[in-house]
């Protein structure tokens, strides 16, 4: 989803200045850059660049905020998840990054039904067409 945002153009021009800088996309800087201010701190969790864009992770490891949310919601407590799915993360990083779940759980539930699988074949079907979706699905007429 795209947003537009009107800068003044002394503003824009800075945020050009330090992206390219940093060597990073004018969309990439700013969005690092609001979610920084905006988002509420939390001890354990921090917000990286990834492939797909932003990505809230356990701070100083890869595991995603996300990956500890699916586990606790396929029925895992706290406390299995640190110590039996994954022992490298204390029960405070575990309860860090549940909290901030909380704290921001309708861009995580924005993101978590964007990436469904049915969200994913309409989005394919879009780009390559009814027909050819058919096809790629076996569902030939």
């Amino acid at each position: 989803m795209e947003t537009i945002v009107q800068l003044p153009q002394a503003l824009y021009d800075l945020a050009v200045e330090q992206a390219h800088s940093q060597r990073k996309s004018l969309d990439h800087y700013v969005a690092e850059l609001l979610a920084e201010r905006l988002l509420p701190p939390h001890a354990h969790v921090e917000v990286i660049p990834s492939r797909s864009g932003l990505r809230a992770v356990v701070r100083g490891t890869r595991i995603g905020v996300d990956v500890i949310i699916g586990y606790v919601q396929a029925g895992a407590t706290p406390q299995e998840v640190a110590q039996e799915l994954l022992p490298d993360l204390t029960l405070a990083q575990v309860y860090d990054a549940l909290s901030y779940y909380e704290d921001q759980r309708l861009l995580f539930d924005k993101e978590i039904e964007a990436n469904t699988v049915i969200a994913w074949q309409k989005r394919l079907q879009e780009q390559i067409g009814t027909t050819a979706m058919s096809r790629l699905l076996g569902q030939h007429e």
